[in-house]
């Protein structure tokens, strides 16, 4: 029995006047985590979330909080049809047994009334149902609609130190393509050296990307390979990164979930080596096998990358509905990225500005707890404490606070001097504001970009006004 059931069933079996043993752990997930410190509702979204792709033991916690009337109302018979759909899928002795005395408990009429509601949440939650449509559809590269391509590009410098050593680098960046076609809120995820990162984020910094066609920021993936310049009959040494290969794939196989994950972010990360590999597929699709396998083992980075790539259609046919399913799995498992991810989703979405902004701020400071990722997410969040139309989540000495100390990973300095300039305009300082935002339209100007936004808001400074709204 897996232990973010242990404690709901052992409650629920004390009402019920039952015993069980199982082993228990002192680890919980972070759903079980959440419904432990008794925050039902957000509890219940969780579970709701996790039982959404398959998962048999949230399923089954979604039931005891119905049967315990907790964040939902009191509902035995929703409780036994939710339990024993769970099961069917857990097939798990002690989950049967507390099944069927909740079962015995029901009347002759709710009894009868089970067995229809039982049809009708078992397409929703049966674990055959979802594993049926959770998966991507996986196509060939060729057959997926074409990633984002920048119109103009920077080519990246050769970092004389590594340069001199001999090494070959590899970084993997991510990025908002602004609604002008702006590489905007470049972060770097993973790098051979430092040396490559500072790179790496001066060459991103010099594209430029058609516009979204939705008008809206849209994120954007890469990786820039750093490979020296061979001389005429020297050759490339493959065995190291064949030997590397060759034993993560069959870890894989193995089933090892982590190795499955790492096994796919390879596979995608090192696609144009794959000449050296011919017996083996590079495409997108083959990948997405390891993120899925993965995935529905419980890993929240495989979540987070089958998810986006179902969202984007890449490797796979576009599955927004499902993908989103993922993404928000990962983010309950405490994934910033994800976190992030579905705070940017609600952002592009919300008809208007303030609509959902709690879910936005709460995601936020989740993603924002990590060190290494959580920049993005900060600045963000520091945003929506300045310009939202919720007067309640005004605090911009939070604000400043939070995006004080960017790290050497990101960049997007406009962004950051608009936020600054925001939060003192609310602080009713607009000559500190005119002067940040002075700021950000000069980098704009270098840059060669034209953001009509920071015109606008500039001018609202002059007038001693402050800006609510989004930042795009």
């Amino acid at each position: 029995m897996s232990n973010k059931m242990a404690s709901s069933i052992l409650a629920l079996l004390f009402i019920l006047g039952l015993s069980v043993s199982f082993n228990s752990h002192a680890s919980f997930e972070q759903a079980m985590a959440i419904y432990s410190k008794g925050q039902f509702e957000e509890a219940r979204e969780a579970f709701k979330t996790m039982a959404a792709i398959g998962d048999s033991s949230s399923l089954f916690n979604l039931g005891v909080m119905y049967f315990r009337g907790e964040a939902v109302e009191k509902d035995s018979v929703k409780a036994y049809v939710l339990m024993k759909i769970a099961n069917e899928g857990a097939q798990d002795e002690g989950l049967a047994k507390t099944e069927k005395a909740v079962f015995s408990r029901l009347s002759d009429e709710q009894k009868s009334a089970s067995e229809k509601l039982y049809k009708e949440l078992n397409a929703i939650y049966g674990v055959e149902n979802i594993i049926g449509n959770i998966v991507p559809k996986l196509l060939n590269d060729e057959d997926c609609e074409p990633e984002a391509k920048a119109l103009t590009r920077t080519i990246p410098i050769y970092p004389k130190s590594e340069l001199q050593m001999g090494r070959m680098g590899v970084v993997y960046a991510e990025h908002t393509i602004s609604p002008e076609g702006y590489p905007r809120e470049i972060i770097v995820i993973s790098s051979s050296s430092r040396a490559f990162t500072k790179s790496a984020r001066k060459a991103v910094l010099g594209r430029f990307y058609e516009p979204p066609a939705s008008g809206k920021p849209k994120e954007h993936r890469l990786n820039l390979i750093y490979q020296i310049d061979l001389k005429k009959g020297a050759t490339v040494r493959t065995a190291p990164f064949v030997k590397e290969m060759e034993e993560l794939e069959q870890k894989a196989q193995d089933g090892d979930v982590v190795s499955q994950f790492l096994y796919a972010r390879k596979l995608n990360t090192y696609r144009q080596f794959g000449e050296y590999l011919p017996e083996k597929d590079f495409q997108y699709r083959e990948a997405n096998t390891w993120y899925t396998k993965s995935a529905q083992a419980g890993l929240t980075h495989s979540q987070f990358e089958i998810g986006r790539n179902m969202m984007e259609g890449r490797g796979c046919e576009v599955d927004r509905e499902n993908g989103f399913k993922w993404i928000k799995a990962a983010a309950v498992g405490g994934h910033s990225r994800a976190q992030k991810y579905l705070a940017s989703t609600e952002l592009a979405g919300r008809a208007v500005a303030g609509d959902e902004t709690q879910s936005v701020v709460n995601w936020l400071r989740n993603a924002a707890q990590d060190q290494a990722y959580g920049y993005p997410a900060k600045l963000m969040l520091a945003w929506e404490l300045v310009s939202s139309a919720e007067k309640n989540l005004w605090n911009p000495d939070e604000a400043l606070a939070l995006i004080k100390d960017p790290p050497n990973t990101f960049e997007d300095d406009i962004r950051i001097l608009e936020t600054q300039a925001a939060a003192w305009a609310l602080k009713d300082n607009y000559k500190k504001a005119v002067k940040l935002q002075l700021k950000a339209a000069k980098l704009a100007e270098k840059q060669g970009w034209k953001i009509p936004k920071i015109d606008e808001r500039l001018k609202l400074y002059e007038d001693s006004k402050f800006y609510l709204g989004s930042y795009y």
